[in-house]
């Protein structure tokens, strides 16, 4: 026990760190509201040509004005204002052609489940259709709204259609090596993607050049919409971590101005002679257009980066003359996308530092990164550890009749040969018909060959349910007498079936009694084993469930395998049937988290079995009540002298002939008396047996 409770303190140090995983955002259940001094849902219509619109936005989507890096303001991006109202006709709708078969092209990809509507499933073949997607939005036939975009609330004319006319990510590159971000997302909603309001989506791991995968860590300090604080939540799906509204609400058609501030850590790769920061500033997770994108990314003080890339595209079209960067100061740049981001594009920024750029992490601290990283399989192996050792300890005490819980078994004559001679059979049955007698609800009367069983009453209280089915299938259709003979046998047996199935489910209830101590603390360990695993991740109960529900799975599968079938086939289609089951909730759980942590939770469940199966054995929780019927044989030889006199007997030949004593209790012919039924229904057994 004193290493289970070490193991337990280690897994509450391990995941100390969870306690600033997320911080809670200011609570505001409001709905944002959309700019209404700046919104215009029934524009002016004005005629002009599609050429002459398709210049228009054309000009204005490639407007970035790249000044002297001296000049410059690169926290934003700026585009041509235009005072000249514009509009087409509203029937053609191109735009919205766009989302349409954009949308169609990501859904044929691979969705993750309860997928949100601004976010994209990125297909193969999206890059193919750049060119298309480009054509269209190079000659667009839409209606128009007048929004304010930042950084200096311009007033510009961006289409009715849902799409993200303004993206700027400004992040700061600590020396502790920890990453802010201020992300500001302008947002053009119109009830259908974005009706339940805007995610943000992030990536859970960052990769190497060698493609080896590093967890990133987040923390969410707040969300804004129009300057409004609104409650949002971190969760995991799949390889991204969501920012998602913490209540669900219905967002009005309107121009929202989104602002999302967090910080990661472990964003930055080591690769001991330099570091490495990537960033993919849209995501190339959205499910909508963005117009305009643009990144600021400042330094620690005095650092200047060893190398900079910069692509924008698909990951198999990917341009660099796309961005354009500027310089703001020694350690601030800024990076300006020329060309609109279609539906699963990126914008990804690789920045290369000197090795001393940030800190390097503390002996400490890589060692709670290892934990972090490995926190599934660390887990699941301690709580292994700790549930097989206790059951070696547990086994070492039963085997010392010590520690165990006491709970009372009744024994009538048929369990008392159960628990001597581990069987049922007619001897088993003729204990029944004694304790019978002995209740005064039989008689039993021999003559010669002849054995009668004659029914006294129809007041059968005394008898569980199992015992009174048993005389029901003995005296059918009201019949008071039962002639013992091959005939009516199969009586004899149908009334042995309910016999036999009540002592092996009162055995089965006592040992899960006497069980219960080591199954629920086994049990018990198990889950508290999955919460530490499920508190390491984002979503902590979610996952959690997930956990118990797939573990369960596996439990149902154990129990399926190990079913008793009589019949060999049915025994192998048991087995088959919980193969199957087991590698399903694996599977489901694998898809959670590591696999070699699922491998763990499974052989604790196999161990849980196993030694749950052991102590239902002879030798194990029922051998102080094997050795109490052993006794009772010893104690029933050393009274018989005593129990021939009068009415004793009554009261112990159900024993008698449970225990195998009849040949001692039957030797001598001058001490039977009338209550003396031994030699009667040791001849009704072998006439059956004949």
């Amino acid at each position: 026990m004193k290493k289970l409770f070490l193991a337990i303190c280690f897994i509450i140090a391990g995941s100390s760190q969870l306690q600033a995983r997320v911080q809670e955002v200011l609570d505001m259940s409001s709905v944002p509201q959309p700019q209404q001094q700046t919104q215009t849902t029934n524009p002016k219509v004005t005629e002009v040509s599609a050429d002459g619109l398709g210049k228009f936005l054309m000009t204005r989507i490639q407007s970035t004005v790249i000044q002297d890096p001296k000049d410059v303001k690169t926290e934003a991006m700026f585009v041509a204002p235009s005072d000249d109202p514009v509009g087409v006709e509203k029937e053609k709708g191109t735009f919205q052609k766009i989302y349409e078969e954009a949308m169609q092209r990501a859904t044929a990809g691979e969705q993750y489940q309860g997928q949100r509507e601004d976010l994209a499933a990125i297909s193969a073949d999206m890059a193919d259709t750049r060119e298309q997607q480009q054509q269209e939005w190079d000659v667009p036939d839409f209606p128009v709204i007048n929004a304010l975009l930042p950084p200096d609330n311009r007033r510009e004319v961006v289409p009715a259609r849902e799409h993200i006319p303004y993206l700027m990510t400004n992040i700061e590159i600590l020396s502790n090596g920890m990453t802010k971000f201020n992300e500001t997302v302008v947002v053009v909603a119109n009830g259908n993607k974005l009706r339940h309001g805007l995610t943000k989506a992030l990536p859970k791991y960052i990769y190497s050049r060698e493609n080896k995968p590093q967890k990133v860590d987040y923390s969410l300090l707040g969300v804004t919409v129009n300057d409004q604080p609104i409650d949002y939540k971190m969760v995991e799906q799949g390889e991204r971590i969501l920012f998602i509204p913490q209540n669900d609400y219905e967002l009005e058609p309107g121009v929202y101005t989104y602002n999302f501030k967090y910080v990661n850590s472990q964003g930055i790769w080591d690769y001991g002679d330099f570091k490495e920061f990537y960033w993919d500033v849209n995501g190339s997770a959205w499910n909508l257009i963005v117009a305009k994108a643009g990144a600021t990314v400042t330094l620690p003080p005095g650092i200047a980066p060893l190398g900079q890339e910069f692509y924008l595209g698909y990951p198999q079209y990917l341009r660099s003359d796309w961005i354009t960067l500027v310089r703001e100061n020694d350690t601030t740049y800024g990076y300006a996308a020329q060309n609109p981001l279609f539906i699963g594009e990126g914008f990804h920024l690789i920045i290369s530092l000197p090795e001393d750029a940030v800190m390097n992490p503390t002996f400490s601290q890589k060692l709670m990164l290892k934990i972090d990283r490995y926190s599934d399989i660390l887990f699941s192996l301690l709580g292994l550890a700790a549930i097989w050792i206790s059951f070696v300890v547990s086994w070492k005490f039963i085997k010392a009749s010590k520690g165990q819980l006491k709970f009372s078994l009744k024994k009538n004559g048929i369990m008392l040969r159960y628990l001597a001679f581990n069987k049922f059979d007619l001897a088993s049955f003729g204990s029944f018909l004694l304790e019978l007698y002995k209740k005064n609800i039989i008689d039993i009367q021999k003559a010669d060959d002849t054995i009668l069983l004659i029914k006294r009453t129809d007041n059968l209280h005394s008898l569980s349910k199992a015992e009174k089915k048993a005389v029901e299938q003995l005296f059918t259709n009201n019949e008071a007498v039962l002639n013992v003979n091959k005939s009516n046998f199969l009586k004899i047996k149908r009334a042995a079936v309910y016999l036999e199935k009540e002592l092996h489910s009162k055995l089965r209830n006592y040992i899960i009694k006497l069980n219960s101590g080591y199954l629920f603390f086994s049990l018990g360990m198990l889950a508290i084993t999955e919460f530490f695993i499920a508190a390491m991740k984002v979503n902590v109960y979610p996952v959690w469930s997930l956990e118990l529900l797939t573990t369960l799975v596996m439990l149902v599968g154990i129990i399926v395998f190990n079913l008793k079938m009589l019949k060999l086939y049915t025994r192998i289609i048991a087995k088959v049937i919980g193969i199957i089951i087991i590698m399903a909730g694996f599977a489901m759980q694998s898809a959670l988290i590591s696999p070699w942590a699922v491998l763990f939770i499974l052989l604790s469940l196999i161990i849980i079995s196993i030694y749950t199966s052991s102590y239902a054995q002879r030798n194990g929780l029922l051998r102080e009540q094997i050795r109490e019927a052993s006794d009772m044989r010893n104690i029933l030889l050393q009274r018989k002298e005593n129990l021939m006199l009068g009415r004793d007997i009554v009261n112990q030949q159900a024993n008698i002939m449970a225990l195998n004593l009849v040949t001692e209790f039957n030797s001598d012919e001058k001490q039977k008396n009338e209550y003396f039924k031994l030699d009667a229904v040791q001849a009704l057994i072998d006439k059956l047996r004949a």
